[in-house]
């Protein structure tokens, strides 16, 4: 179970020249004439259901349980698995101007709020404001604004203090737009709680018990009745809990590892019972380099990746549903074949390998200490992973690892906890190592991996330990990488875009502010038992987890099965 609930920071695409390619080709079903049908989904487990829906708050069920979506929504919505292809929502299209740092959007009118309060450009100018001026509540890694300025209703211009053409889904595709008239009267947004979320999207919540949130069909909804009724939400303690209620039929959806998928759902019933795990993203070691000691030391890093056995992470922590990591780059291969430095091919192995752990370390002035655990000047790299016991695939890797890294006399641990606190402390810098998923658009594969780097390395995104940080939850700076950003961020020419991510692919090889394990497979099974319209491999109309931010266009794509 993981779903990068925090998307990555950049373009799941780059739009290069003004207006990208626009499509509303898949157009929203109306369920005039069809049955009312309540759909039961699950995106994560182990998350504890308290009556938050603030969608600024990361720790918020809202957030945690990818349910923001259904209520509030974005610019425009991007499709990870079509890069270049997005579909108007409460913006209908954008132009970029002033050599990029100029992005005026054309709104959709006639919307208005679940409240019935008429959707204006204020709200939009008031939701960036918000997250512009407030880190703890820029989720979505929105970069840095001169202005907004709202000529009319309908249009907003917003005017960044540098080139953004990048960072495009960040800034459209993953703000999701709030109701001023509500939120300007909240103080302390980032962590402020919302018991009842008024937003333009189609879903209303309808009832909340800590074990079960459902949500109501907007029926004044701008694209139309959603033709799903009503969205139940059970908690679930853990993955094991979940696969049960998808084996028994009591879920229509949900989003989780399945060991032995095939003969716990898929074979009680072959014709209803389906999965779909599109690639992905890398699944990262993730070091915490601002703790000191042995860990912020490059060398350390790499004899770490040398000591890890991926191969077996694959097979019995991960099922053989997600594969190796076969590049230091951390690029997912081979989807993103093309930006991949040829030096970077194939160069960590899937076993460990000790001889290499031994030759780096010893080169690095370590040497074994009676305890068998390689040591320098009396202290032995010694670290815990981190991981949540209900997300059983990490905490399972986590538990190998530290076994792996033990065989070559690397003193790791695991530390098994609750889902919430290991969301806390990854933002907050409070963990040694953990095992996450990588950056990258609802989990799906981004064939520009500019995001992915920023995700794992962007300095200006991070925060001080203690403070809570957008991504780069590492901590980890560096000027050079620093300078490749905004040397891509600033450019439309692909030569120049290529040169700087290459040396971003050479500073993750080299440095390791994250390890790279394995490529994660974008978690999906549904049921056609009841309910159809849902994204498949011949018609990938949206990636197909459900996750925000784009669980509330899927809804609106499904229907009752006939």
């Amino acid at each position: 179970m993981h779903h990068a609930y925090i998307k990555g920071v950049a373009a799941a695409m780059v739009l290069g020249l003004g207006v990208a390619a626009c499509s509303s080709s898949h157009s929203t079903s109306g369920s005039s004439a069809s049955k009312p049908v309540t759909l039961t989904e699950e995106s994560v487990t182990g998350v504890t259901f308290t009556k938050n829906f603030n969608p600024f708050d990361t720790n918020s069920l809202g957030t945690q349980a990818n349910l923001r979506s259904l209520t509030y929504e974005p610019l425009f919505e991007f499709d990870a698995l079509q890069p270049g292809v997005y579909h108007p929502m409460l913006g209908k299209s954008f132009t970029w101007s002033n050599g990029g740092k100029t992005l005026t959007v054309d709104l959709r009118t006639g919307v208005k709020f679940t409240d019935g309060t008429p959707f204006t450009s204020a709200d939009v100018a008031y939701t960036f404001n918000t997250m512009n001026s407030n880190a703890a509540a820029n989720y979505s890694g929105l970069p840095a604004l001169a202005s907004v300025t709202t000529p009319d209703t309908s249009t907003v211009v917003l005017n960044f203090k540098a080139a953004q053409y990048a960072n495009i889904f960040a800034i459209a595709g993953d703000t999701l737009i709030v109701p001023k008239h509500i939120y300007s009267s909240i103080s302390s947004i980032a962590t402020a709680t919302v018991a009842d979320p008024v937003g333009t999207g189609p879903y209303v919540l309808k009832s909340f018990t800590s074990q079960l949130v459902t949500f109501s069909a907007n029926p004044h909804y701008w694209g139309g009745t959603p033709p799903i009724s009503t969205v139940q939400i059970p908690y679930y303690s853990g993955n094991t809990a979940a696969t049960t209620a998808l084996a028994a039929g009591q879920l229509d959806w949900a989003g989780n590892e399945i060991p032995s998928l095939q003969q716990l759902y898929v074979s009680k019933d072959p014709s209803t019972n389906h999965y779909w795990f599109p690639g992905g993203n890398t699944v990262t070691l993730w070091i915490n380099v601002a703790k000191g000691g042995p860990l912020a030391d490059p060398k350390v890093r790499q004899a770490i990746s040398a000591g890890i056995n991926r191969q077996e992470l694959s097979t019995k922590g991960e099922y053989g549903y997600e594969a190796p990591a076969t590049s230091s780059s951390g690029l997912i291969l081979p989807t993103q074949q093309s930006s991949l430095a040829p030096s970077l091919a194939n160069d960590i192995s899937a076993t460990a390998d000790a001889s290499k752990v031994a030759s780096i370390l010893s080169g690095d002035g370590y040497a074994k200490d009676s305890k068998g655990m390689w040591a320098k000047g009396g202290q032995e790299i010694s670290f815990a992973v981190e991981d949540p016991t209900a997300f059983t695939d990490y905490y399972a890797d986590a538990q190998l690892i530290a076994g792996q890294l033990k065989a070559v006399g690397i003193n790791a641990t695991v530390d098994g906890v609750a889902a919430p606190s290991w969301f806390t402390d990854a933002a907050d810098g409070n963990f040694q190592t953990m095992v996450h998923w990588g950056g990258g658009v609802g989990g799906a594969a981004d064939p520009y991996p500019f995001g992915q780097y920023q995700y794992w390395m962007d300095s200006s995104i991070s925060a001080p330990v203690g403070q809570s940080a957008t991504s780069n939850y590492g901590r980890y700076s560096n000027a050079q990488a620093q300078a490749a950003f905004t040397q891509y961020e600033n450019t439309n020419d692909t030569a120049t875009q290529a040169a700087a991510l290459q040396k971003l692919e050479t500073i993750e090889s080299t440095e390791l502010p994250t390890i790279p394990l394995l490529y994660g497979a974008d978690w999906n099974e549904y049921s056609t038992a009841r309910i159809t319209g849902w994204p498949t491999q011949s018609d990938p109309y949206m990636d197909p987890s459900p996750d925000d931010p784009e669980v509330g266009y899927t809804l609106m794509h499904l229907k009752a099965t006939s």
